[in-house]
């Protein structure tokens, strides 16, 4: 009998077995799962999203890799550069790619247990261009565990409808219609006169006919929530895209239209039949970032660029936990992280306008983490030191283009009580008042200008050359919004870092770069310069 048993579940093992090309409406089309060629206890399934999307299912690593002596690897591990990584060919090289996720962005790979892990290929690259994905050691040259991308590979596609959306009152109307995944719709050239309708929502449903009782309003992403969806009651003229999210239980192969609707006299204004869409579809992802909705993060301090804040020191400190960097940025952090003027910051700048950068950053090239020379640019992981020639063609500088001018002396806010929880603080600058931030006074600080123009991108971010994630946004405007309340810095005091010699304090006003025991002529011109 119990062989008979055995039997059976050994034939239902067999026959739910993932095969190269299955589908999943969750997780999109398996390519193969993870071997393991090493002691990364590497193990998970990996399926392609998209042309630009990898997801990684049930996936476990414990964080080591390899230490190498003598050109060999020896029989012991410590934490190394692992990356998710794409290649040309089916076993990983130094030429080929870092794939960052969406939850940590290129940061070294830490330890996963039975993750689920949502990667996005960086710049114009697509996935069927490659032949293996791998978890790949960078210094060593090693391979923890890869799959083989194969010819044939299905790769789920967003598709475009037959038919546009159509109506015959308030100009209801539209170009293509996308269907971008399983839960989301992108309607092209939008019109509708909302300032003249009663009311007006997008609303999805299933049955033969647009109906109250079959249907239910749908969120405008960037405008409305999932708790919260409000009425249209503005003009729209065919200029812009509208992109809408369907609830959970209105996947795109389960509604039959979708219409604008007034939910008020209950009358269908134009609608568009959804029919013959593929079954591989793009899966929907909930991005790994809405996990961060969860957590109760310290608020973010914006510093605006006004006519009495032109200059901004940058200086390591440490994360703060959750609630701080990982929260304010969505990404894992390094040892420390960038402070600006004292803080955890985003900035505004205007355009036109010159801007002091103070860098204390570190510039102990034999130390990666106290080496750090800043620079502005599109990118929002940093560490453009690391990258390969290929990712480094899709980051655009806009300043600090010369590593070795703009580095620094070394200037850290360090936490006295390494057991302290930063979490358990409700507020940055309640955490701010545990740490001291100490100085090496043995060399000056790099001081560069950055003037942004009408080239200049909206969105920016300050990084450092040689990590991952130290960095946030710079957000460039033409007039400082008149919403944002200006911050007002506190005054802060640093201890001299002096090989040799006691401690000293030295206080450090509010916007000004710290003083310094030395003579450094040229650095006082350039600031005093700076203050004209």
């Amino acid at each position: 009998m119990w062989r008979a048993v055995t039997a059976v579940i050994t034939l239902l093992t067999v026959s739910f077995a993932l095969e190269f090309n299955d589908y999943d409406s969750q997780y999109g089309t398996f390519m193969g799962e993870l071997s393991n060629l090493g002691d990364g206890e590497v193990q998970g399934n990996v399926y392609v999203i998209n042309e630009t999307a990898i997801q990684l299912v049930n996936f476990t690593y414990n964080g080591n890799g390899p230490v190498i002596a003598n050109n060999e690897i020896i029989n012991f591990w410590l934490v190394a550069d692992v990356y998710f990584w794409l290649d040309r060919t089916e076993s990983p090289t130094k030429e080929g790619l870092k794939v960052p996720s969406l939850e940590f962005g290129v940061a070294p790979l830490k330890k996963y247990d039975n993750a689920q892990v949502v990667l996005a290929l960086p710049g114009a690259h697509k996935v069927s261009t490659f032949k293996s994905f791998s978890l790949y050691c960078l210094n060593f040259d090693h391979n923890f565990g890869s799959v083989e991308i194969k010819e044939g590979l299905v790769i789920p596609r967003p598709q475009f409808l037959t038919n546009e959306l159509h109506g015959s009152r308030y100009n209801v109307g539209s170009g293509p219609i996308l269907i971008m995944d399983r839960r989301t719709i992108k309607v092209f050239g939008f019109t509708f006169d909302g300032d003249k309708a009663p009311d007006g929502y997008f609303f999805v449903g299933r049955g033969p006919n647009v109906v109250f009782d079959a249907g239910v309003k749908v969120p405008i992403r960037g405008r409305d929530s999932s708790e919260m969806v409000t009425a249209m009651n503005e003009r729209y003229r065919g200029g812009q895209d509208i992109i809408i999210d369907l609830p959970e239980e209105y996947d795109i192969n389960h509604i039959d239209w979708l219409a604008i609707y007034c939910y008020k006299f209950r009358v269908d204004f134009g609608h568009v039949s959804i029919s013959n869409v593929s079954q591989r579809i793009p899966p929907f992802i909930s991005l790994p970032a809405d996990d961060y909705k969860n957590i109760d993060g310290w608020q973010i301090t914006t510093l605006l660029g006004t006519p009495k804040r032109h200059n901004f020191t940058f200086q390591l400190g440490v994360p703060g936990g959750k609630r701080g960097y990982q929260y304010m940025a969505h990404a894992r952090p390094g040892n420390y992280v960038w402070y600006v003027n004292g803080y955890l910051a985003d900035l505004y700048l205007r355009r036109n306008v010159t801007y002091t950068f103070v860098v204390q950053g570190g510039s102990d090239k034999s130390t990666s983490d106290f080496y750090n020379p800043l620079y502005i640019s599109d990118d929002s992981f940093g560490g453009y030191m690391k990258l390969s020639n290929d990712e480094k063609e899709q980051v655009h500088i806009l300043a600090g283009n010369n590593p070795d001018e703009t580095t620094g002396n070394l200037c850290m806010w360090i936490q006295q009580n390494v057991d302290d929880n930063p979490d358990s603080y409700n507020s940055f600058a309640e955490y701010r008042k545990t740490l001291k931030l100490k100085c090496d006074e043995n060399i000056p600080p790099a001081v560069f200008m950055f003037t942004p123009n009408a080239s200049t991108p909206d969105v920016i971010y300050y990084q450092s050359y040689s990590n991952y994630n130290m960095g946030y946004k710079i957000h460039i405007v033409d007039d400082l919004p008149e919403d944002l309340e200006d911050f007002v810095e506190e005054p802060y005091q640093y201890e001299a870092w002096l090989k040799h010699h006691n401690l000293q304090l030295i206080p450090r006003g509010a916007n000004t770069a710290p003083k310094t025991s030395y003579n450094y002529f040229a650095f006082i011109l350039v600031i005093a310069f700076a203050f004209l």
